[in-house]
């Protein structure tokens, strides 16, 4: 699935056609070296979490097990309450709320899941087309069409079948989540099928368009660096242009790491490791471990499930009381000032816990599912989050 080889490549054959020495050369020439791609994607690179003991974050550590004391004494003097006042250590609504309708959601979600797959045929359907098929003629507007009816069945499938808020919150992420995944998978993928047709085209030049390749602007290229890459290119010869732009399409049809190349990736089994992969951006390759660590896998789903319950506490303890209060003490107020007193301490009392809420979710997906799901799949990027705040992407 991590598309690796033995290092070692079929020959050539000398009256092999332009488009397959062009392909055996960008192989060659991305091994040697990362190049500026057409179709710009993100830089995949084997690097661990930031808060991974290994990391060259370190100093933040102690914040970090700082962080986790709190929430444990925070959780011991709840339970002693609970104790002290109903006699069990923990209350069990929320708990509740949870476990209604699993097997309902569990196998819908697998539905869910499976059902995109249909982007793989569909993808090998219209690299195979050479008519009205092809992603740049029907394939693109079918997908899309495809993506919009996909979308609207399965944000609506938890509220026709009645599940608790949670579950409805649950489902609808995950359905976004595999709606840009399947996005990227078919778009990148359908990018490639146009550049492997035009690559094969120009085979026989004279017939084929040699008008040059469009390079996307990655997000750190200026304006006057894409008008000055166009002038040059006018002042090429004719068989340097072809050259070039044979070089180009067979450069973007190979991956970032050289051990892939396009259309070998279009299998159910790639696509599989891509749906485990965490990442929302396909690539035909990433940057991979060289074996599962099982101890670091056990401690990320341990982790999953306490984070879980730290949630369910917080919110059986810290946030439904207070809502519940503060909706009977405005049952009876008139006064838009008392009103407005009630809602400011209602505010006031839910700022932390909420902010906790928010600090257990960031820990809870960015860190232990997505890095469960890397240690499965030998995902070796395990930089999940970064300053998207002031991102300067275009």
């Amino acid at each position: 699935m991590s598309g690796a080889s033995s290092g070692r490549s079929t020959p050539i054959p000398e009256d092999a056609p332009p488009s397959a020495q062009s392909i055996s050369s960008a192989r060659k020439q991305v091994r040697a070296q990362q190049k500026h791609r057409m179709f710009p994607t993100v830089e995949y690179a084997a690097r661990v979490s930031h808060f991974d003991p290994r990391s060259e974050y370190s100093d933040f550590r102690g914040f970090f097990v700082l962080f986790w004391i709190g929430l444990a004494i925070m959780v011991i003097t709840t339970m002693l309450r609970n104790i002290k006042d109903t006699g069990y250590p923990l209350r069990h609504q929320m708990f509740d709320l949870l476990t209604t309708k699993t097997w309902e959601l569990g196998l819908s979600d697998g539905a869910m899941v499976l059902s995109t797959g249909i982007s793989v045929p569909f993808q090998m359907l219209c690299r195979r087309s050479k008519g009205w098929l092809r992603w740049e003629n029907l394939g693109m507007p079918l997908q899309s069409i495809f993506q919009l009816g996909w979308l609207v069945l399965w944000v609506n499938w938890p509220f026709i079948l009645n599940w608790t808020w949670t579950a409805q919150v649950f489902f609808t992420l995950h359905t976004l989540v595999l709606l840009m995944k399947m996005h990227s998978y078919a778009f990148y993928n359908g990018h490639l099928s146009t550049t492997e047709h035009r690559l094969s085209a120009l085979d026989n030049p004279e017939s084929a368009s040699t008008a040059a390749a469009v390079r996307y602007p990655s997000s750190n290229t200026q304006l006057n660096e894409v008008d000055k890459a166009v002038e040059d290119k006018k002042n090429e010869d004719e068989k340097e242009i072809l050259t070039q732009i044979r070089e180009d399409l067979a450069l973007e049809l190979v991956s970032p790491l050289g051990q892939v190349t396009y259309p070998k990736n279009l299998s159910m089994l790639n696509y599989i490791d891509y749906i485990l992969c965490p990442t929302l951006c396909y690539e035909l390759e990433y940057p991979r471990t060289s074996t599962i660590n099982w101890m670091e896998l056990f401690y990320k789903t341990l982790a999953v499930f306490g984070c879980i319950f730290l949630l369910t506490l917080i919110s059986e303890e810290f946030i439904v009381p207070v809502l519940r209060e503060s909706a009977v003490r405005l049952e009876g107020i008139e006064s838009w000032s008392d009103m407005g007193l009630i809602l400011g301490e209602t505010i006031s009392q839910l700022l932390f816990p909420f902010m906790m809420t928010f600090l257990i979710c960031f820990l809870v997906i960015f860190e232990y599912v997505l890095g469960a799901f890397a240690e499965i799949t030998c995902f070796a990027d395990r930089h999940f989050y970064s300053d998207w705040w002031n991102s300067s992407d275009w």
